[in-house]
């Protein structure tokens, strides 16, 4: 993935899983979804979250040492995730993971 950051929050290393990087090769229109699903992210669209869920993004961003974040958008392969969340004991230390439902 290219460099990707938000002024809001640390999202760490980017990736996607094998089945996004499988049919994100196959499918140009996807990998501009995917694409543009991540550059909604960093604005703090979370897509078609309930606002339930929307909020409860807001309110783990003032914690960020031990960030949770999940955003969910439509695509033309169907519903994909951006989760972010810290992945050592280091305080920050987190990275963003792309995938479908069917991955986590």
């Amino acid at each position: 993935m290219n460099m990707i950051t938000s002024k809001f929050f640390n999202m760490g290393k980017v990736v996607v899983t094998h089945g996004i990087n499988e049919v994100m090769t196959e499918d140009s229109r996807f990998a501009t979804e995917v694409n543009l699903s991540l550059q909604r992210y960093t604005v703090k669209d979370w897509g078609c979250l309930d606002d339930e869920d929307k909020q409860v993004n807001e309110e783990a961003l003032k914690y960020p040492d031990d960030l949770y974040l999940l955003a969910a958008y439509e695509t033309c392969k169907g519903k994909i995730w951006i989760i972010t969340n810290r992945i050592s004991e280091n305080a920050g230390d987190n990275a963003t993971t792309v995938c479908f439902p069917s991955e986590r």
